[in-house]
């Protein structure tokens, strides 16, 4: 190892990334706006059938902008948990659904136990009642790629290389 300038060798397996989805509940859902500019907001996501699923309302310029605009982006951190560090971004197509109850029914649960609510039938009918609204929509995105950073390989090659007051 020369030096840090080509981190490309540092990326997770495929069985990493699995893991990593499995294990974080928030990613970075990033679109573009009408003039072009790039624009994100944290989501809690549920991760299945091979793509991200979050909720949202139809009054969410987002959900306007995905419409329009469904090349959007992924991005979920491995901070807090226990890969430690690293990430992954995935380039996707998103795709709104508006008004398909049984998706909405499908995924709230899901999404409620993944970040800690309903944590028994009572709790989790209030939640439900709280977030099933009709103006309630899914979106989907659907991956096109993926790239990301395992910091930890990136450590152990550093590591194995002889610098190792790297991480003191």
């Amino acid at each position: 190892m020369q030096n840090l300038e080509d981190l490309s060798a540092f990326k997770y397996s495929e069985a990493e990334r699995e893991r990593l989805f499995e294990l974080q509940d928030e990613c970075t859902v990033s679109w573009t706006n009408k003039a072009g500019w790039p624009v994100s907001m944290p989501h809690s996501f549920v991760w299945s059938e091979g793509k991200f699923w979050v909720h949202t309302t139809t009054n969410r310029l987002r959900v306007r902008a995905l419409r329009a605009r469904p090349q959007s982006c992924i991005v979920v951190s491995a901070l807090g948990t226990e890969l430690n560090a690293g990430m992954v971004t995935a380039k996707t197509m998103a795709t709104v659904h508006d008004g398909d109850r049984d998706l909405v029914r499908w995924l709230l649960p899901l999404f409620l136990k993944r970040v800690g609510k309903g944590a028994d039938e009572e709790a989790m009918k209030q939640q439900m009642t709280l977030l099933d609204t009709p103006a309630r929509v899914v979106l989907e995105f659907d991956p096109v790629d993926f790239f990301s950073y395992n910091s930890q390989a990136l450590r152990k090659s550093i590591s194995s290389n002889g610098y190792d007051k790297w991480d003191g």
